[in-house]
């Protein structure tokens, strides 16, 4: 479960990133307010792995951008927000030849969170919300309990996939499909 201090002072992304390491816990900032929470299990890191490979294969092949996974991208200012998505896409016209040393100042075109037992749904929907204010395109919520996908265009545009659909890059990631089924199998 995730823990934030309502009593702490505002953190700053500069703040954020003086904070040392800790291996035990994923620390996100949220408007201004640190996010800590338990590592994922390895479903989770299975599922990471499965669709960030795909992912970066087709993107690589298709000289379309680049892909990470757990990194960070400074969503909202003032108060601050920095998220890291389980996995993420930037299309190459938006970050030009050279690739951020640190968080890029701007929310990816593709987002991709996946479920973990202990995540909480008004957390996920805050994560999603925030990335589709800071100019996300499309944001995959992917559910392994449920063997489902959430997918958003915007708050209002809003599809469930079940496992036996596949996802789709739609116009981010122009022509990249994979069926959900081989990410939760």
């Amino acid at each position: 479960m995730a823990h934030r201090d309502p009593v702490a002072p505002l953190l700053s992304v500069e703040a954020y990133a003086r904070l040392p390491d800790d291996p035990r816990w994923r620390d996100e900032l949220s408007r201004g307010r640190l996010v800590r929470e338990p590592g994922p299990g390895h479903e989770h890191g299975r599922i990471q792995v499965r669709l960030g490979g795909r992912l970066e294969r087709f993107v690589a092949e298709q000289q379309l951008g680049y892909v990470t996974v757990e990194s960070g991208f400074v969503l909202e200012r003032d108060p601050d927000t920095v998220r890291g998505p389980d996995v993420a896409f930037v299309a190459r016209e938006r970050y030009g030849d050279r690739l951020p040393t640190r968080w890029p100042e701007f929310a990816p075109d593709l987002a991709v969170e996946i479920l973990s037992p202990s995540d909480r749904l008004s957390r996920m929907v805050e994560k999603v919300a925030q990335y589709l204010g800071a100019g996300t395109r499309l944001v995959w919520l992917i559910d392994p309990a449920e063997r489902i996908a959430v997918i958003y265009r915007s708050a209002t545009a809003v599809r469930v996939l079940r496992e036996d659909e596949e996802l789709e890059g739609e116009d981010v990631v122009p022509g990249f499909r994979c069926p959900l089924a081989e990410l939760l199998d």
